[in-house]
């Protein structure tokens, strides 16, 4: 009875592989029925198949090989066979060695004779001379020159009198005087004790922004200077 069991296993072991077999090369044949349709046939399908790379040898260097190759390294080489065959001399004379100066340093030096700097801290600039030990502050510009200024006569509250200064380029450019005109008077006050000065220190106390370079544009259209094209001038006039 257990025989009869084990053929019947066998049978249906069998069976269902042959049915298995069959499916699969059923598909098979579907597979190749559709690549047909498609244009791929099985030459077009081993080209795509990524080819193997055959491993480079390895090159074994012997310790000797290695010892030689150094040692060559280390050796200078001499092309020509004439250099070979000599001594190398070597000269200990000393030798009077002059240092070359770089370009950079001569351009340096031109454009400094170019701009008129002769001493230390004063240059020569635009028809103006600019010291910063002997020259004077000018309240408007902030630059220390040494041009002609007219100082400010007016007595503070503290009975000092004010120390603002300006030369004759922001008087006419910025206020529309000259310093012919403050001097005849004989007493001065400066548009900063007038409350009309128009400095970026000035008006940044005021929170007023600051003009830049305002002077040509006013005299472009018209203007005797920054304070009249402001109209700070007829506030002036009113006080």
């Amino acid at each position: 009875m257990l025989r009869v069991k084990q053929e019947v296993e066998e049978l249906v072991k069998f069976a269902v592989g042959e049915d298995y077999e069959r499916e699969r090369r059923e598909r098979i044949e579907q597979n190749r029925a559709i690549l047909a349709k498609l244009g791929l046939d099985e030459k077009f399908l081993q080209q795509l198949k990524p080819q193997r790379v055959k491993p480079k040898r390895e090159l074994q260097v012997t310790a000797q090989e290695v010892v030689e190759k150094a040692v060559q390294r280390q050796q200078p080489t001499r092309r020509s066979p004439r250099i070979q065959k000599m001594v190398p001399r070597y000269d200990l004379r000393v030798k009077n060695y002059t240092p070359r100066v770089p370009r950079s340093y001569k351009r340096k030096v031109s454009r400094t004779k170019s701009t008129g700097r002769n001493t230390q801290g004063r240059r020569v600039y635009g028809g103006r001379v600019y010291d910063s030990e002997l020259g004077t502050t000018c309240h408007q510009c902030r630059q220390k020159t040494i041009e002609e200024k007219v100082q400010c006569t007016n007595a503070l509250e503290n009975g000092s009198l004010c120390k603002v200064m300006m030369d004759e380029r922001c008087l006419i450019g910025r206020y529309g005087e000259t310093l012919e005109d403050a001097r005849k008077s004989g007493e001065w006050n400066c548009p900063k004790c007038r409350g009309v000065c128009n400095c970026s220190f000035c008006r940044k106390k005021k929170g007023l922004p600051a003009t830049g370079i305002l002077k040509y544009y006013a005299l472009a259209n018209g203007y005797t200077s920054v304070m009249h094209y402001l109209g700070d001038n007829k506030r002036t006039t009113r006080d």
